[in-house]
């Protein structure tokens, strides 16, 4: 019997990137506020994924799960840092506790249509890493993102160990 899927396996650069903090800071908001805050991020989110090349391949909640080509990882970290200057406006208007969290990641999964086609989704264990990568504010990059950055966008960034992740100084 047939698979009653679509399936597409290639090597992706992988974005998590959500709102840090997001349950703490709307405890305090109406659900309209909530709301606007993330139209704001989507919109914010969607156009900087765009504007680099990327692809969002779903919202869900206040994280965003994007893809960029393989050689695009240096595209999918300017979209990230896009993403967090474009924050800092929704920083200005709800207080110092909001800012994001991302994870970058470059491995082979699945893209597949499940379901009646309603739902696409990636899969693999890429995914299942880039989701462990860490939590809460702050950049992460996995090692396979690291070494495909020139040498001039690697000075400012730190290994840490289980999972080897990279993260910036200053943090």
């Amino acid at each position: 019997m047939a698979p009653s899927f679509e399936f597409r396996e290639g090597t992706l650069a992988l974005v998590l990137v959500d709102l840090a903090r997001f349950t703490q800071v709307v405890s305090e908001l109406s659900l309209r506020a909530t709301a606007e805050v993330l139209d704001a991020f989507y919109r914010a989110t969607e156009d900087a994924v765009a504007l680099h090349g990327g692809r969002v391949v779903k919202f869900d909640g206040d994280a965003c799960l994007a893809v960029f080509a393989p050689h695009d990882v240096v595209a999918a970290l300017d979209t990230v840092e896009l993403i967090e200057r474009q924050v800092s406006h929704l920083h200005q208007k709800l207080g110092p506790a909001i800012e994001i969290g991302a994870n970058l990641h470059l491995s082979t999964v699945a893209e597949v249509r499940l379901g009646a086609g309603a739902v696409s989704e990636l899969v693999g264990q890429g995914v299942v890493h880039l989701y462990r990568m860490g939590a809460g504010p702050g950049v992460r990059l996995s090692e396979p993102v690291y070494r495909q950055l020139p040498s001039a966008r690697r000075g400012p960034w730190r290994k840490r160990q289980r999972p080897a992740t990279y993260v910036r100084a200053d943090r």
